[in-house]
C-alpha cells in the first residue's frame, strides 16, 4: 500500500513512529510538541538499547561505548524487524550486522560479526527446548558399538578468529580458524568447549549419520587418510568417554 493510500490516522502513526525511529531524518509530526515527543523517543530507544546491550556485554567493552550506541542507533533506525517477541531481538540484530554496509574494518574490527553471535549463542542455548526421551537413553552403555546420545540444548560453531579469547586486553589481528562446542548441561548451566578440527569434524559426522561410535571413527580415520584405523578409534573413544563426563553425551540409544 502507498503512502497516499493511507488513511489520515495511518499516516499520522506512520510519522510519529518513523520520527522515533530516525529523528534526524524524519520530521516531527505536526501538532505533536518537542517535550513529549522526546519521551516517546527516549523510552522506546532505551528498551531497545536495553534489550540488545544484555546479550553482548564483550562486545560492548571492545569496541567502546560511543561504537556500541552507534551500531544501536542504526539497528533502530534501519532495521525492519520479523518478531515483536523481546527474546528475539538480539537476533535480529545479527540479522542487522550481516546486511549492513558500514561494517568494515575501517570502522569495526573484522571480528565483530563472530564476537556477537558467540555472545548470541549462550542465549540460544539456555533456551532450547529438550524434548529427548530419556527412557531411550542407557547413561552407561557401551560407545563403541552404538550411537551416543548428545545433549539436545548444544551448537557447534566454527569461526574465521578466536572469539572466545577477545577481550579489551584482546582484540585479534589476524585470524586463526576456532571449532567450539556449547552446551547445557543438567544443571542448565551453559558451557562452551574449544575443540581441534579433529574432535569438531567427529562430532558432526555423528550427528549428520546414523551410525554408531566405531563407524564414525571408521569414517574419519578414512577422510584424515589414517592407516591405523584402530588407534584412531580408541583415541576417539577416550574423546567421546571424556565428552560423556562433562555432560556433553548423555549416553547411547
Amino acid at each position: 500500500m502507498m503512502t497516499k493510500d493511507l488513511l489520515s490516522f495511518q499516516k499520522y502513526q506512520l510519522a510519529f513512529t518513523s520520527h522515533i525511529r530516525d529523528p534526524l531524518n524524519q520530521p516531527r509530526p505536526k501538532n505533536v510538541k518537542n517535550k513529549g515527543m522526546d519521551v516517546y523517543k527516549e523510552i522506546v530507544f532505551n528498551n531497545l538499547f536495553e534489550s540488545v546491550s544484555a546479550c553482548f556485554p564483550v562486545v560492548q567493552k571492545v569496541i567502546g561505548k560511543r561504537a556500541w550506541h552507534k551500531l544501536i542507533r542504526g539497528f533502530f533506525s534501519e532495521h525492519s524487524s520479523s518478531t515483536p517477541i523481546f527474546r528475539k531481538i538480539p537476533e535480529e540484530f545479527l540479522a542487522y550486522l550481516s546486511n549492513i554496509h558500514a561494517l568494515t574494518p575501517e570502522n569495526f574490527p573484522p571480528y565483530l560479526t563472530s564476537l556477537c553471535h558467540y555472545e548470541w549463542v549462550e542465549l540460544l542455548v539456555s533456551t532450547m527446548k529438550d524434548e529427548t526421551d530419556k527412557r531411550n537413553i542407557n547413561a552407561i552403555g557401551n560407545l563403541r558399538m552404538n550411537q551416543p546420545a548428545f545433549e539436545p540444548a548444544m551448537q557447534l560453531l566454527n569461526y574465521e578468529y578466536a572469539v572466545q579469547k577477545i577481550s579489551p586486553r584482546y582484540k585479534p589481528s589476524v585470524k586463526e580458524n576456532t571449532q567450539l562446542l556449547v552446551f547445557r548441561n543438567t544443571e542448565l548451566e551453559v558451557k562452551f568447549i574449544e575443540l581441534n578440527s579433529i574432535t569438531y569434524r567427529l562430532i558432526e559426522i555423528l550427528k549428520q549419520n546414523k551410525v554408531n561410535c566405531e563407524q564414525a571413527l571408521t569414517m574419519l580415520a578414512i577422510e584424515i587418510n589414517q592407516v591405523e584405523t584402530e588407534s584412531i578409534i580408541q583415541f576417539g573413544l577416550d574423546i567421546l568417554e571424556d565428552l560423556r563426563s562433562q555432560g556433553v553425551i548423555l549416553g547411547v540409544y
